[in-house]
C-alpha cells in the first residue's frame, strides 16, 4: 500500500485524452464488382410456379396440423424433461421430443424399422400434406 502512495510510481499518463486528440478523417473504400447485384427476377413461367395445397406435419405439439395450431395458439409449450435416452451425463435435460408418432398406414413395417426417426417423421409429414391436398389415399405407394 505504502508503495502505491509514493509519489514517484504515480505519474501522469502520457497518453493524450480522448477528447483534445484531433479527429482523423474515416477514409472510405469503394467496393468494386464484376457485375452489379440484384435481386433475382420473378419468375412469369406459370408451369414453373410452386403452389402448396396442402399441410403435413408431425411436430411436438402433435401430428396433424390442426392439434398443432390449437396447441400453438394457446401457448403451450412442448419442451419436457428428456426420456428417449439418459440425458444425465449432459448439462441440458429438457427439450422437443415428438410423442405419439405412429407411421402406420404410410410406412411399411420393414421400412419403418430401417429408416432413422427424422426420414420417418419427413416421409410421414410429406404423405399427410398430399392427402391434405387431396392427392394422395390409393394414389400413394408404400415406400
Amino acid at each position: 500500500m505504502q508503495a502505491l502512495q509514493s509519489s514517484s510510481l504515480l505519474r501522469p499518463s502520457q497518453l493524450t485524452p480522448a477528447a483534445k486528440r484531433p479527429m482523423k478523417r474515416p477514409s472510405f473504400v469503394a467496393a468494386s464488382s464484376s457485375r452489379p447485384v440484384s435481386a433475382p427476377k420473378r419468375e412469369t413461367d406459370p408451369k414453373k410456379r410452386v403452389v402448396i395445397t396442402g399441410a403435413g406435419l408431425v411436430s411436438v405439439f402433435g401430428n396433424d396440423v390442426d392439434a398443432y395450431y390449437d396447441r400453438l395458439l394457446s401457448g403451450e409449450s412442448g419442451i419436457t424433461t428428456i426420456d428417449r435416452f439418459d440425458a444425465s451425463k449432459f448439462p441440458t435435460r429438457f427439450g422437443g421430443q415428438i410423442r405419439g408418432f405412429s407411421a402406420e398406414g404410410y410406412i411399411d413395417g420393414k421400412n419403418d424399422r430401417r429408416l432413422d426417426d427424422c426420414l420417418r417423421y419427413c416421409i410421414v409429414a410429406g404423405k399427410k400434406a398430399l392427402e391434405d391436398a387431396d392427392l394422395g389415399g390409393d394414389r400413394l405407394g408404400k415406400v
